[in-house]
């Protein structure tokens, strides 16, 4: 399928003895040097990058500087949907802004998206992966799908008529620009791949 496993470098917090989701570390950003950014995304400069590309890390759970270690992450393989989200990026269905935005990840290449995050985290535990959670972008967009869900439940719409493939109605979707590339890249890729 889409999904594969890699051993990556993390940040471990050798006081706490855990490793060290995203949100769970702090830092220098690699890239416009911002102080106190998160280990995922600048919310300065907006680049993504994983935790162990953080200069300075602290953990903000414990205070302590963390260490680098080995281990087991699951990916997407965003590179999968390359030529489809690329149709979908050029169509004339996104806004100039956000079309030549998501176009910085086509030139940087789609890499493979890391949807696990370690304990302590929040969420849903992986199958089969004791320990490890999906990130929440990767469970959070269909969280919208489950609402709709209870809502056609509550009024007796009908679900399929949104969300089948071979559906006519159009879903919009109104996001800040800072998480375009979830809603714009990895949601579309997840739902083509779903079918």
């Amino acid at each position: 399928g889409h999904i594969t496993t890699k051993m990556v470098v993390d940040l471990y917090d050798p006081q706490d003895k855990v490793f060290l989701p995203d949100r769970f570390v702090k830092g220098e950003c690699p890239k416009c040097h911002a102080k106190d950014q998160y280990g995922d995304n600048c919310e300065i400069c907006g680049t993504t990058y994983n935790p162990a590309e953080l200069i300075n890390p602290y953990s903000s759970v414990s205070g302590a500087t963390p260490v680098k270690k080995e281990n087991l992450h699951y990916f997407f393989k965003l590179n999968d949907f390359n030529d489809m989200l690329r149709n979908w990026i050029e169509s004339d269905l996104l806004q100039p802004e956000i079309a030549n935005k998501l176009k910085e990840w086509f030139r940087a290449g789609l890499k493979d998206w890391d949807i696990s995050r370690d304990a302590p985290y929040f969420g849903f535990e992986m199958p089969d992966a004791p320990g490890k959670y999906f990130y929440v972008w990767l469970d959070a967009p269909v969280g919208y799908m489950a609402s709709l869900q209870q809502y056609c439940d509550q009024t007796g719409e009908n679900f399929d008529a949104y969300w089948n493939i071979d559906s006519n109605r159009e879903v919009y979707h109104f996001i800040g620009k800072d998480i375009a590339y979830f809603h714009m890249l990895f949601w579309p890729a997840m739902l083509h791949g779903a079918n």
